[in-house]
């Protein structure tokens, strides 16, 4: 707990920091759709943060994102393209490609023993070429679709804003499921059994294939619901659509203290996580100095948005370094605990050796015989 109020007291500092440099960021418009992005990508980074609590790695996030959006504008849509079928048709077909491609993932993984990393992104690569084919190279727009009120409507309009959307809305949904299934049943302790130590808790009798396969279901699954969200945002769906959002997942995991070799991590670090990232990506666009030049004419100096990925990859780097750190210290303070332990339980058992002054026997007193 510590580490997540830690980047919750970073995450306030750093909005406060944005409001004083502009104060346009606390404004309704961008605070509100701040909180649509949050969401989107908290949903999918939930998923990611099961598949990394469990010790494994899905890079297939942001294809499968992009896939879902492409899908439901192909089947649903009445613009040049699309097939003109049912929306709701659309929408479950999408979700039962991104089921059916982490069970496919979790196959190669456990069934043929191959490294999580490798298929995923191989998947990651194929999921992008079939959104590709599908759109051949273009776009696939959604018009008037009903789906875009997922996006622009919500609860509590004030000026014709929602303050509370439905991405909102799904992501407590998922964050109250998820927390319930991590924190307070069996299967989240299986878990992080089988995070902390894969073998152990096999041989303790855990069915870690299936663990591990609902792992990386639940992960497509919450990344499929995401890619729901983001084409009712974005309103036309294309390759483009998911590129690096597998990076953002990743980070937002990281950030929010889950370990990449498993075994740690809290829903609401991952929460905590997907703000800063969300944050950060707008503060690159909002953060401002206000300045005078040497004639005295005020400007404004900004951050250039091509600095995107450079900011988000050192974050992700000083969260890897930051994590390292901390099993190091946490290493080196049990080797101290483990060795102190048995030395305070037997005191006696290896008393410390005397002074060489001590061991050497005093010298024997001599007498002279007195004489009469």
């Amino acid at each position: 707990m510590r580490r997540e109020i830690s980047m919750f007291v970073a995450l306030v500092l750093m909005c406060i920091a944005l409001t004083v440099s502009n104060p346009d960021f606390a404004g309704q418009s961008n605070a509100i759709n701040t909180i649509r992005q949050i969401s989107m990508l908290g949903i999918y980074a939930i998923g990611s943060g099961f598949v990394i609590v469990a010790g494994g790695i899905d890079l297939s996030v942001g294809s499968v994102v992009g896939l879902t959006g492409v899908i439901i504008a192909k089947v649903s849509s009445q613009a040049t393209g699309g097939l003109g079928l049912s929306l709701g048709l659309g929408i479950v077909l999408a979700l039962a490609v991104a089921l059916l491609v982490g069970l496919a993932q979790w196959l190669l993984i456990t069934r043929l023993k191959l490294q999580p990393f490798i298929v995923t992104l191989g998947g990651m690569l194929l999921i992008r070429g079939i959104s590709q084919t599908i759109v051949q190279g273009g776009t696939l727009s959604l018009g008037s679709s009903r789906l875009l009120h997922l996006a622009n409507d919500g609860l509590f309009n004030v000026g014709g804003d929602p303050l509370l959307p439905y991405p909102a809305l799904i992501f407590l949904g998922v964050i109250a499921l998820a927390t319930y299934l991590l924190h307070f049943t069996v299967f989240g302790r299986y878990i992080y059994a089988i995070g902390g130590n894969r073998e152990a808790a096999q041989y303790s009798g855990i069915n870690v294939r299936r663990i591990e396969t609902s792992t990386y279901v639940i992960s497509s699954g919450l990344a499929g619901v995401a890619g729901v969200c983001y084409a009712a945002y974005i309103g036309q769906m294309s390759q483009q659509v998911g590129v690096a959002y597998e990076l953002y997942a990743i980070a937002a995991v990281v950030l929010g203290g889950c370990s990449l070799r498993g075994g740690e991590g809290t829903i609401l670090g991952i929460i905590i996580g997907s703000a800063m990232m969300r944050v950060i990506d707008n503060g690159i666009n909002m953060f401002q100095v206000r300045y005078d030049d040497a004639d005295g004419i005020a400007r404004l100096w900004r951050l250039n948005p091509n600095w995107t990925f450079i900011i988000v990859g050192a974050v992700i780097l000083i969260a890897v370094v930051l994590d390292q750190v901390v099993h190091i210290v946490q290493a080196a303070r049990r080797l101290r605990h483990g060795a102190a332990a048995p030395a305070s339980a037997n005191p006696g058992a290896n008393p410390p050796p005397a002074p060489a002054a001590a061991r050497e026997s005093p010298p024997t007193p001599t007498t002279t015989p007195e004489t009469p």
